[in-house]
């Protein structure tokens, strides 16, 4: 005797019964990860464009601070909390959109803020050796500028082999993207970066004489 057969809507009630749950569970499972990878999106976003950054950089002129060589480039961590130069002071390095080549972001020194009285003149070079550190003219002058409001004076720590602001002048604090709070590659480098500037004292000096 044949088995009875089952209706076409009985079978197909009974599959979508079955198939509902896998469907609920995937559908589920889809939009944690979807909610998850868009958590950490703007988590990426708020931090990389508004707090801090990790990037590569190039070049020798902060060497020895931020070491360089042929094998592979330094990295460095900016704090964003500091563009515009919110919070910087004589001593501070910082990276900042070099104002004489688009796309390219410089790191320097701080030698001056609005107001500060620096020198132009690099130490240690002769006449000869100044033919390309121009600011105006042919040559630097041995001069004393004044660092004028919404400016900053950088410079490279190896100053021989430092393109700043000797050669583009003072430099908008508009430009500066952060302040560079940490070395992070080559390992052996690793570690915060301190402002190492010395405040003057009022104290008078004790002179010695020797006997």
């Amino acid at each position: 005797m044949p088995p009875p057969r089952t209706p076409l809507a009985s079978l197909l009630r009974t599959l979508r019964a079955r198939s509902k749950p896998s469907l609920d569970s995937t559908l589920l499972k889809t939009t944690a990860v979807l909610k998850w990878s868009f958590g950490w999106a703007i988590v990426g976003h708020i931090f990389f464009g508004y707090i801090g950054s990790v990037r590569p950089t190039e070049g020798v002129s902060m060497v020895p601070t931020i070491p360089s060589n042929f094998r592979s480039q330094p990295w460095i961590v900016t704090s964003k909390l500091h563009r515009r130069g919110r919070g910087i002071r004589v001593g501070d390095m910082v990276a900042f959109n070099h104002p004489m080549m688009a796309g390219s972001v410089g790191a320097k020194r701080v030698i001056g803020m609005p107001g500060d009285f620096v020198s132009v003149y690099t130490p240690g070079k002769k006449d000869e050796d100044l033919q390309d550190l121009n600011i105006s003219g042919g040559e630097v002058r041995e001069e004393v500028f004044r660092v004028p409001e919404g400016h900053c004076w950088v410079a490279g720590d190896n100053l021989e082999w430092s393109r700043d602001s000797r050669i583009f002048g003072p430099l908008p604090l508009a430009l500066v993207t952060g302040k560079i709070v940490a070395i992070v590659k080559p390992w052996s480098h690793t570690g915060w970066v301190k402002n190492s500037l010395v405040e003057p004292s009022e104290e008078e000096p004790e002179w010695k004489t020797g006997k």
